[in-house]
């Protein structure tokens, strides 16, 4: 978890907020972000399938990946104004074994 964190905790995540906010007042930036920007969605998911080992085709799993995605994005946008470390790392904590519960199940059936 920590790792995906980190995909959204550094620089190039900040340099990308900067982008975001200036595409919603220029319909030019807009157009060229939003390819690029799905583009790198789509990538940072698979790449999470990959790096938990789950099976993508099963809707629950989409919805977890997604959902874990958004949540580092909160999180990564939270610590623009205010390094609150010691209660992000709670939260990854508690979302990780929240993963882990959802997860394993699926994990077994997979197994099989």
């Amino acid at each position: 978890m920590n790792l995906l964190h980190d995909v959204y905790a550094g620089p190039l995540f900040t340099a990308a907020t900067h982008l975001w906010v200036a595409a919603g007042a220029d319909a030019e930036l807009k157009a060229l972000l939003l390819p690029l920007e799905t583009h790198v969605g789509r990538e940072v998911h698979r790449l999470t399938v990959d790096l938990l080992g789950l099976d993508e085709r099963d809707r629950d799993v989409r919805d977890a990946v997604r959902a874990t995605l958004d949540l580092l994005r909160g999180l990564a946008l939270a610590n623009l104004l205010h390094d609150d470390t010691a209660r992000r790392r709670k939260v990854l904590a508690h979302w990780a074994r929240t993963l882990e519960a959802q997860l394993t199940p699926k994990r077994a059936m997979q197994a099989d």
